[in-house]
């Protein structure tokens, strides 16, 4: 497990439709944001979630409340920069977090087809 403040909010929802429904959404409105895979220690059930820089968690969650966008859980995470290893870890804090040049957060890439 990762120690450290959180970088990000995950925020969980029902089914992919409503992922790229609450992407679409925040794209709208300016709000950075990235589909990933929900962590295991979080959810078991739709296999996305959205993710947002912890500093636009508020707007985030106006944002999708606003379009409709249904939502089962709301994590406050810190994610590994490039140079660590290991899965989100749910936490409190506000760093800023750093991303993978692959555009997901490392750590949290999809399994390799073998």
């Amino acid at each position: 497990m990762n120690a450290g403040p959180s970088t990000h909010t995950l925020f969980l929802v029902p089914s992919a439709n409503h992922a790229v429904q609450g992407e679409a959404a925040l794209l709208r409105e300016g709000i950075r944001c990235r589909l990933i895979p929900v962590p295991r220690d979080l959810s078991s059930q739709c296999g996305v979630c959205l993710s947002v820089r912890l500093a636009d968690r508020s707007a985030a969650a106006t944002v999708l409340r606003a379009a409709g966008t249904v939502t089962e859980g709301i994590h406050d995470v810190r994610l590994p920069s490039a140079g660590e290893a290991g899965d989100a870890t749910a936490r409190g804090g506000s760093a800023a977090g750093e991303e993978s040049t692959a555009g997901r957060p490392a750590g949290l890439e999809p399994p390799s087809a073998e």
